[in-house]
């Protein structure tokens, strides 16, 4: 089976060296085997699992979240459990959406009532920001 070192690792998933021993820190990637000079050796698997880690956050799944699913797929586990998380994890991009979309109507107005011309005393887009801060 084919090994790869740390630098080699990042290389081949992408990922920085002290992303993965981050990762490595919080559970997220399994302890590597290590050579007789203490070097870590990772599996080929350990491509993907980077990969998932990277996507994950990607589509905003927590740490904590990307372990617990990281767990379930490991132990083979309850796929209930999985719909559960993505599910949660849904209804919170749902109201990010909202949030953002609110945003965007009060700057969208904030920015046709400013001139862009003047001193900043009075701006509109200073006061809207202030309003909802």
């Amino acid at each position: 089976m084919k090994t790869f070192n740390i630098g080699e690792l990042s290389a081949q998933s992408g990922v920085a060296s002290h992303a993965i021993r981050f990762y490595e820190r919080e559970s997220l990637m399994p302890e590597p085997a290590r050579t007789q000079s203490n070097y870590r050796r990772y599996p080929e698997d350990a491509i993907a699992r980077l990969q998932f880690i990277i996507h994950a956050k990607q589509w905003g799944f927590t740490l904590d979240e990307i372990r617990e699913l990281l767990m379930l797929q490991d132990a083979n586990g309850d796929r209930a459990e999985a719909k559960r998380i993505a599910s949660e994890q849904l209804q919170k991009i749902r109201y990010q959406i909202q949030n953002l979309s609110r945003i965007e109507a009060v700057l969208s107005k904030t920015l046709e009532k400013c001139s862009g011309e003047g001193p900043m005393e009075g701006c509109p887009i200073v006061e809207a920001i202030a309003e909802k801060g």
